[in-house]
């Protein structure tokens, strides 16, 4: 009942002009949308035009209430700039006045264009509170959280295995979501709609330090080394709903079915976005935006935090590095990530900038060093020691190309 109250005041506000508000969600924060009395009677985003993620405790708290039941400031805002009465008289100088609190933090304002066309880090979907960095870590933890209770869910005579795939595919979606939420803090630039006199830049680069933040969170939780580990005997009782079998050709349907390609696509589309030409454009111009360049999150740092998750288990940071085993789906996710350099090195596009691709080169010969030398230790096993080997010779044979130069 209170979900379909969240959807009717949603699709209303729409029959009387509003559009999507995807800054919304901002507009509590983060402590006031996990208090249970808070959301029980208050809004827990400024307007029902949003968006917002189902609003879900952190395992062992007690959290808010998961829809929103009443209405935000936004919505009483923009309804009462809209349809008012006024007199002819009056109506110019009391709409400048209502206009007028558009700064306020409740009112703020970002709809479909500064989502999609956007990189601005607060107009989002499905994120909830003033901090997308607490946000996105709760929702890591709902579902590391679920992977963890599916290994010991008891069933009752009768019922099927196929809620457990169920639910580690939406744990896996729902991790997706929380990383596109960090995802656009990283090299993220708040767009303001303000006209001048506001007080604020229209232009509002992400400070350096939550970037550090989101980058090292969507690294350690999506590209370490135990994120969402399955184990043996959960993969045997995933077995699919056979009622649906011959309805549909999805996940439901597959004969077997394993978390970890999943997480790999996952993995893939998060290495496509964080080593990708767009995202090094922008950290190399945002260093021209702050005042404190020095402090500016760089391309170098990217690559290197993202390098030190991939390969873990290469010790890199050791005093004495050394190979620890590296599991199947490992090696898949460091092959990607071997090929994603590879490709960079040996064809860089038009928005490739020389800064950037000489750091990709470096990065490249750096790592095919400790790879070789990796697979030369004693005691390794056979198929690590071709895995590193193979990804040394990948980046070698890259290096040792002729490059194709597009653009500057």
């Amino acid at each position: 009942q209170a979900y379909m109250k969240d959807v009717t005041m949603h699709e209303v506000g729409h029959t009387l002009g509003l559009r999507h508000n995807f800054r919304a969600s901002h507009a509590v924060s983060d402590r006031l949308v996990n208090d249970p009395e808070y959301t029980r009677t208050h809004a827990f985003t400024g307007s029902v035009m949003e968006y917002s993620a189902i609003n879900l405790p952190r395992p062992g708290e007690p959290g808010g209430t998961p829809f929103q039941t009443t209405l935000g400031p936004y919505d009483f805002w923009a309804i009462e700039y809209a349809y008012k009465s006024l007199s002819a008289d009056e109506e110019k100088a009391e709409l400048a006045r209502i206009a007028a609190r558009s700064a306020e933090p409740g009112l703020a304002f970002g709809t479909d264009e500064d989502n999609f066309l956007g990189i601005d880090p607060d107009a989002l979907q499905f994120d909830l509170g003033d901090d997308p960095l607490a946000f996105a870590a709760r929702r890591f933890d709902i579902a590391a959280d679920l992977f963890k209770r599916q290994e010991t869910r008891a069933f009752k005579p009768g019922q099927d295995y196929a809620g457990l795939r169920r639910s580690l595919a939406y744990a896996v979606r729902d991790a997706a979501r929380a990383a596109g939420v960090l995802l656009r803090q990283v090299g993220g630039v708040r767009t303001l709609r303000d006209l001048p006199g506001s007080g604020r830049d229209p232009m509002q680069p992400v400070p350096a330090a939550p970037q550090r933040s989101a980058l090292a969170m969507l690294s350690s939780r999506l590209l370490g080394a135990d994120a969402f580990a399955v184990s043996p005997a959960l993969l045997r009782r995933l077995a699919p709903d056979f009622l649906e079998r011959g309805d549909s050709f999805g996940m439901a349907s597959a004969t077997e079915y394993l978390p970890s390609n999943d997480l790999l696509e996952l993995q893939r589309a998060l290495l496509n976005r964080l080593m990708g030409d767009a995202l090094a454009v922008r950290l190399l111009d945002a260093v021209q935006q702050v005042d404190d360049p020095a402090q500016a999150l760089r391309p170098a740092e990217l690559y290197a935090q993202l390098e030190a998750d991939v390969w873990s288990e290469l010790g890199l940071h050791a005093a004495r590095p050394a190979v620890t085993p590296i599991a199947m789906p490992r090696r898949a996710l460091q092959r990607e990530h071997v090929n994603r350099l590879a490709f960079l090195v040996l064809r860089p596009t038009l928005m490739s900038r020389p800064d950037a691709r000489a750091l990709l080169r470096q990065q490249a010969g750096t790592l095919a060093t400790r790879l070789e030398q990796a697979a030369r230790q004693r005691g390794l096993d056979e198929t690590v020691r071709l895995h590193l080997k193979d990804c040394a010779d990948t980046l070698r044979t890259a290096l040792s190309a002729r490059m194709e130069r597009l653009g500057a």
